[in-house]
């Protein structure tokens, strides 16, 4: 009798084509095959169908699936997420390239540490840029308590060190789903901080990913992006410390000054490269910058910006 957990994984689909094979050779190579794979295609410009007809043979269970309509990044999550059945899922990119024990040691990782609700690696970003660095942590440990790794990593930062490849225990999203639309590509980071709040989080010290770097609209800077990041993590700030009214007005404090010091940082970049649109663009929020009630965790950061296409 088999008693290995059962390992789900959702790859979400949008016009890569181009890539995807690779991606697929690369899962099809695992030396922990998944139980079942789930590739959800949100309604991409492109058709992937021949790729996929050429590797359905290679896996235990392989679903492909087209949304009828484009939901967006957290609506396809939350609707491949529906499918699964095994007991760790593993959420992939469609155009990276994953080493051929990812699966079984991100599996390994979530067997050995019952109490981390996610596991994530490091990363290697040299495939489309050959000076780029392997992304790997040495100061996170192979188990972090997971408010601690909130306060380390989420609290006073810009940017958010789990990326969105990770495999989570299925109770965890059974508890904690939905990924939040109003967060549009950046949802999978309030997820990992709202998995923060209830569990710790085990991390593979390896570059287990090869990361694709192809330029994109959401990779570019926007003053949206910014704010929002920023959004995620007052009102999670308020769920983790909600019990500790001192340690929240403390964190509260600490990401309220990194906004600031963002914010005018990024005004002197504009000013650095003469990009007087984004300048203009960022003196218009400097009220809602600078207003303390505006970065309590209550979601006007972002209110009435338009969203980036």
């Amino acid at each position: 009798m088999n008693s290995q957990p059962r390992i789900s994984v959702c790859l979400t689909y949008y016009h890569r084509r181009a890539r995807l094979s690779a991606t697929l050779e690369s899962l099809a190579r695992q030396t922990r095959l998944p139980d079942e794979i789930f590739l959800w295609d949100d309604c991409s410009p492109d058709d992937p169908t021949d790729i996929i007809q050429s590797f359905r043979d290679r896996f235990p269970h392989f679903v492909y699936h087209r949304n009828p309509r484009n939901l967006g990044m957290p609506g396809n999550l939350n609707a491949v997420l529906t499918q699964t059945t095994g007991d760790y899922v593993a959420n992939l990119h469609d155009a990276d390239v994953f080493d051929p024990q990812l699966l079984e040691k991100w599996a390994r990782a979530l067997d050995q540490y019952p109490t981390a609700g996610l596991v994530f690696c490091g990363l290697d970003a040299t495939r489309d840029n050959p000076a780029g660095p392997e992304m790997i942590l040495p100061e996170i440990v192979p188990l972090t308590p997971g408010k601690l790794f909130f306060e380390r990593w989420f609290v006073g930062c810009q940017r958010s060190v789990i990326w969105g490849t990770v495999m989570v225990r299925k109770p965890v999203y059974d508890r904690l789903l939905p990924f939040v639309p109003r967060y549009f590509n950046w949802a999978d980071v309030d997820m990992w901080m709202r998995i923060c709040a209830q569990y710790d989080i085990a991390y593979v010290r390896e570059p287990l990913i090869v990361l694709d770097n192809t330029h994109t609209q959401q990779r570019r800077f926007s003053w949206y992006r910014m704010l929002l990041m920023h959004e995620m993590c007052f009102a999670n700030i308020r769920e983790v410390y909600a019990s500790d009214l001192p340690a929240m007005q403390a964190a509260l404090g600490r990401q309220r000054r990194c906004l600031r010091l963002s914010y005018l940082r990024f005004l002197a970049g504009s000013i650095k490269w003469l990009d007087f649109p984004r300048l203009r663009a960022g003196l218009g929020l400097a009220a809602r910058v600078f207003r303390s009630d505006a970065t309590a965790g209550d979601g006007r950061l972002v209110c009435n910006l338009a969203v980036p296409g």
